[in-house]
């Protein structure tokens, strides 16, 4: 008789509702709906956005979704993900190898080096167009060639750490000016307009500012940082999160995140990507 019961509860699960449904007991308890896909975002203003993105295309195809805070080191998000405390953290792959302490030096191999240092920790999604790198503007200065020990640069904190940073003028162009560090892209925009040259990452709005000129790299200093997915290794099977984030990885780029960025400003990050999605539905 315990071996009929068995089966009988086998066939259930298998046959869902096609055999008469057993009387409610302990061992015939619905199975627990799928666990929501838990997006990681950090205080960057662009991974919100991205994160976003993510959570309402996924409630776009019937998956549950939610944002949840992270820390903006990469390290603290990968140990996360191992603890499974999150499944996904949209991330920028130069930035995550220098945390890292990845070695890679060919920005061909930065996303394939990336995920090798990874690899049993993390899955690396491939990136998408947007591109975090730095964007040295001004109204008057054309290239990085022209910079002094007279010139001033207005630039965020993350930018003095960064390898095509001070360090990077200094050991490739020679270059020392004096830098003033400024968190508020607004108030660096504003500091440009006086004669500083700016620092912003390619994401951030002020960049498309009518009468400002991109500074010239002849020498290659500047680093391309693409942005990727850092996801949960036991969700690297799910198919239904895979396909989302690839299919959002091949429409976006900088002019898309910038867009729901200068939109965000006015109604905020969830109504502005609801926008775009309408604008862009996934297939």
């Amino acid at each position: 008789m315990k071996r009929c019961a068995v089966l009988l509860f086998t066939m259930v699960l298998l046959l869902a509702g096609c055999a008469r449904q057993a009387p409610e007991t302990a061992s015939a308890a619905s199975p627990s709906p799928v666990a929501p896909v838990l997006v990681g975002s950090t205080s960057d203003l662009t991974v919100q956005v991205l994160a976003e993105l993510y959570v309402q295309a996924l409630e776009s195809k019937n998956r549950a979704a939610r944002i949840v805070a992270v820390n903006d080191d990469s390290n603290a998000q990968v140990s996360r993900l191992m603890a499974d405390e999150v499944d996904v953290v949209p991330a920028f792959a130069w930035s995550a190898a220098q945390a890292l302490q990845v070695d890679t030096q060919d920005p061909q191999s930065l996303v394939s080096d990336l995920a090798a240092a990874l690899d049993g920790e993390a899955a690396v999604l491939q990136p998408s167009k947007v591109d975090r790198r730095w964007r040295y503007v001004s109204r008057s200065v054309t290239s990085l060639l022209d910079l002094s020990a007279k010139t001033t640069v207005v630039a965020p904190e993350r930018w003095r750490a960064a390898p095509d940073g001070p360090s990077g003028l200094a050991a490739i162009y020679q270059a020392k000016p004096a830098v003033t560090v400024l968190a508020d892209a607004n108030q660096r925009l504003a500091r440009v307009k006086t004669g500083a040259i700016g620092v912003f990452d390619g994401t951030e709005p002020q960049v498309t500012d009518a009468g400002l000129k991109v500074l010239a790299d002849p020498k290659t200093m500047i680093v391309s940082d693409p942005q990727i997915a850092l996801l949960r290794i036991q969700r690297a099977e799910d198919d239904t999160v895979l396909g989302v984030i690839q299919q959002l990885h091949a429409v976006l780029d900088n002019t898309a995140v910038i867009g729901i960025r200068k939109r965000a400003a006015t109604i905020g990050v969830p109504a502005a990507v609801t926008e775009w999605l309408k604008a862009h539905p996934l297939t």
